[in-house]
């Protein structure tokens, strides 16, 4: 059974995978508040809380040791055995399907304790090996664009969930002899990061430790459909990069794909990045184009005057098959206009060339695959 906020009746954490019985779901700061709470002096409870740390994450074991000779060998002293012992060190998540597609590209299916179904994407490329994680079950964001959508919400992933899609995807690849090491972290999986960020700050907090998995911040993007009052939140809890998912260059359009765009419209949404952006920061905006519909040279320049001002660089991303047929990916030369027009403006401006999409792992795909077996399940047995 799922605990529900009270506020709206979204499913939070799963009793089977509840965050402060996780390991996984604690950082150095969270781990040291346990201790303090058991009865630990604060310089105590910090340092007893860093070895742990570091004797967990940094690196992959298959099983960690724990228990109270572990911890006495780690120099804890017998205050703290208790309070860690309670915690649970065994991944909250299970491989249960591996996916290679033809480019590389690895789409992994993790189910958790409680059966939930949780899709990340191993995305090797020149220089870098990056992972995109989920943060929920399902996403309640429905936008027209994106199978996970379609699921709805089913619950939230506690930051242990999180943790472990990337310590089991680290240790399979590395297993693998997977070159170029993974480096690079990004939450464009399953779910709205925004709307689990309790969960999702813990858990980067645990990434970006040196002691830890000691991923750079800059290389950690969390991406975004554009929750904006929950900007602030965010740049003060993590040092991560931020990505926020535009697709439209007007109210009009982007609300015909994108419901948020209905309580954040663009200007909004806009003044919200320029008050919370910190200092010397920089956003990515990422732009699905879509065949006829967002592709033509006046909506490279709609988009290059709503970005400039902003200390940014532009994701043009094509569409990949997905829930809405009507939207199609654009002809090469309508995508080359587009980024040349987008370009002469002086925004910088990338293309994202869809990986994994043979396995349903590319952008906007993740449970697509899982949501038609589920489709043609239900038509067999009703046949």
């Amino acid at each position: 059974m799922d605990v529900l906020d009270k506020r709206g009746g979204i499913p939070l954490v799963s009793r089977a995978a509840r965050g402060d019985t996780l390991l996984g779901s604690h950082d150095a700061s969270s781990l040291a508040e346990r201790l303090v709470a058991a009865g630990g002096a604060p310089s105590a409870a910090r340092s007893a809380a860093a070895r742990i740390v570091r004797h967990a994450f940094f690196r992959d074991p298959a099983v960690i040791p724990w228990g109270p000779a572990v911890f006495a060998g780690l120099g804890i002293g017998a205050w703290a055995h208790e309070a860690l012992a309670a915690l649970d060190p065994a991944p909250a998540l299970a491989l249960h399907e591996r996916a290679p597609a033809e480019d590389g590209t690895i789409r992994l299916l993790f189910r958790a304790r409680d059966g939930a179904l949780v899709e990340s994407v191993l995305i090797p490329g020149p220089g870098r090996t990056t992972l995109c994680i989920s943060s929920q079950v399902g996403c309640a964001r429905a936008c027209a664009f994106c199978e996970t959508g379609r699921l709805g919400l089913e619950r939230q992933l506690a930051a242990g969930e999180i943790i472990d899609q990337v310590r089991l995807a680290r240790a399979l690849w590395n297993e693998a002899g997977g070159a170029p090491p993974l480096s690079n972290l990004v939450f464009m999986g399953m779910g709205e990061p925004f709307d689990n960020l309790p969960e999702v700050l813990r858990a980067l907090r645990l990434l970006t430790d040196d002691r830890a998995f000691a991923f750079a911040p800059s290389r950690v993007t969390v991406s975004t459909v554009g929750v904006a009052d929950k900007l602030p939140a965010f740049f003060a809890g993590a040092r991560a990069e931020l990505a926020v998912s535009l697709n439209a260059p007007d109210d009009a359009r982007r609300r015909a794909i994108m419901p948020i765009n209905a309580r954040f419209p663009l200007d909004a949404l806009r003044d919200a990045i320029l008050a919370a952006l910190p200092q010397g920061r920089r956003v990515l905006f990422e732009y699905v184009l879509f065949d006829r519909w967002n592709d033509a040279p006046e909506d490279a320049d709609l988009l290059a005057a709503y970005v400039r001002g902003i200390r940014c660089r532009v994701n043009v991303i094509p569409c990949n098959p997905g829930p809405d047929p009507a939207l199609r990916p654009p002809a090469p030369e309508r995508l080359d206009a587009f980024v040349a027009r987008l370009s002469s403006h002086g925004v910088t401006t990338l293309v994202r060339r869809p990986r994994g999409r043979d396995v349903g792992g590319a952008c906007g795909q993740l449970a697509g695959a899982r949501r038609a077996e589920r489709e043609r399940s239900v038509a067999t047995e009703g046949a």
